[in-house]
Parts: C-alpha cells; structure tokens; sequence
C-alpha cells in the first residue's frame, strides 16, 4: 500500500473514531408518521465519564428550517465528551419539511424521554439530562424549560445566542415563521414569547448572547434575563460585547470575547 493510500486510511479512520457511536430515529416503535422519520439523535458517549452522571442533549440552530449539525451539534458534543459529559445531537423536525410547532418540542420531549429510560446503558443520571440550543435551538431549549413537565423537565437549559420573543420588536422574524407557520392566532404567538411566560418552576438556565449579534437582537436574552431574575429562577447570564462573526452562530469555535464560553458553562453545570 503506498503512502497515499496510507493517509487515506489514516483520514477514514479519524472521521470515524470521532463519529457518533450510534444514531437512531427516536419514534422507532411507535405509530410512526412519514413526517416523524426524520427525528433523530446521535449520541456521544466519552471514553472518561465524569462522575456527576450529567447528560446534555443538544439543538442545532437554523431559522426552524434548517440544522447546523456539525457546527452547533457534533462539535459541540465531542468537546463536552472530552470533559466527561455524555451528549447527544438531535435532529428535529422543521420547517424545510413542512413542519412546525408542535413537532419540535415533541421531538425535544422524546428525545429526554429516551435518554433516562436508558439512562444505565448510557451511564448517566436520570435525574440529570439537560438541554442545549443555540439561536433557534436555543428557544427550543427553552421552550422545554418553561413547559415539559416534571417527567420531562430538563436538569437544566443552556441557551447560546436564543431567539426568544415573538414580537415584531425584537424577534428573528424568519425563525417566528417558520415555527408558527404563516397563519398563526395570537395566543400562539404569546406563548412562545418566553420571555413572558417564565414561571419560577423552571430548571436553572444559563444564557449567552452579544451585543453585535446580527442575525439575533440580543434583547431577546436582556428581556428573558429580565424576566428570570424577576421570577427568582437560577440562573447565569452572560452578555459579551463582541461584533462580526463572533456576535452568532459561532458554536463553540468563536473569535474574540466569546472564546471560551463553553467552559464556563462547564463550571457553571457542574456546580448545579
């Protein structure tokens, strides 16, 4: 075998040792829809789990349309796999299919059902699956936070760069859409504004955004701060004074202030 073919190999193998040891649609065994065949979770299992039995399922952003698996999902999870943490990258249903609320949060819903019905094979606590989003993600996060309930409710919410509000204001119109769909009655719209619906139930919650995000008003997370601080819910918020490609959708490979976050959400989960 000559040396090119030797590399190749090499490469092959590299994507594969860092790959998801297993991914499998989450409604397998149910009365299954056509549409419902294309939620899905991967699941990243590190070779040193940390003591704590923390888990973090994870939801890409997007717009509700799309899903940045690999930026906002796979990388995520095998930095937190070399921290100890078990993770698990879903993909949900959207709008690029047809879909919208509620299929989303069901598909959230299922996925944490899942992850502690098998919490032993996975080797993580029951008690302690949390949630991760980032932008459209993010208001998935935190639509768990504020609704599932107690069997559901997630240990935590972690949201990076979160579309939150509704309202024509502040909200990233493209991901209202294509959550609410283009006919949608106003009770709807209020209820997935969750900056007002927080309730002093929630799980803590660990929110980030910047000042120069373009895509997403970072007022989304100064109102949904607002509000959790006012309703006595734990919680840390971080807001970072960075411009250009480092206000959004950077994961967890960011330029400038934003450096670093993930560790300290690291600290933060593990002192829960």
């Amino acid at each position: 075998m000559n040396k090119i073919k030797l590399f190749i190999c090499f490469i092959i193998f590299l994507c594969l040792s860092v790959s998801a040891q297993e991914t499998f649609r989450i409604w397998d065994g149910t009365d299954m829809t056509r549409k419902q065949k294309w939620s899905k979770l991967s699941v990243f299992l590190p070779e040193k789990p940390d003591s704590s039995g923390i888990s973090v399922i994870i939801c890409p952003g997007g717009s509700y349309f799309w899903l940045d698996m690999d930026n906002e999902g796979f990388s995520v999870a095998k930095y937190l796999n070399q921290h100890g943490i078990t993770a698990f990258v879903l993909h949900y249903r959207t709008a690029m299919r047809g879909n919208h609320h509620p299929a989303m949060i069901q598909d959230l819903e299922r996925s944490i059902q899942l992850v502690k019905e098998n919490s032993k094979e996975y080797g993580v606590n029951p008690d302690k699956v949390g949630v991760m989003g980032f932008s459209a993600g993010g208001h998935l996060a935190g639509t768990a936070a504020i609704y599932s309930t107690d069997s559901l409710k997630p240990y935590f919410a972690a949201m990076i760069y979160p579309v939150i509000s509704m309202e024509d204001s502040i909200c990233h119109k493209r991901s209202r859409n294509n959550l609410l769909g283009k006919k949608y009655p106003d009770e709807l719209k209020q209820k997935m504004s969750l900056e007002k619906n927080v309730h002093s139930d929630m799980p803590p919650i660990f929110l980030l955004h910047c000042t120069g995000d373009k895509k997403v008003n970072y007022h989304n997370s100064v109102v949904f701060d607002k509000a959790l601080t006012e309703k006595n819910v734990k919680h840390e918020f971080l807001l970072l004074d960075e411009y250009g490609h480092g206000g959004h959708g950077f994961g967890i490979q960011p330029i400038g202030k934003a450096t670093g976050w993930i560790d300290k959400f690291l600290k933060w989960v593990k002192e829960l």
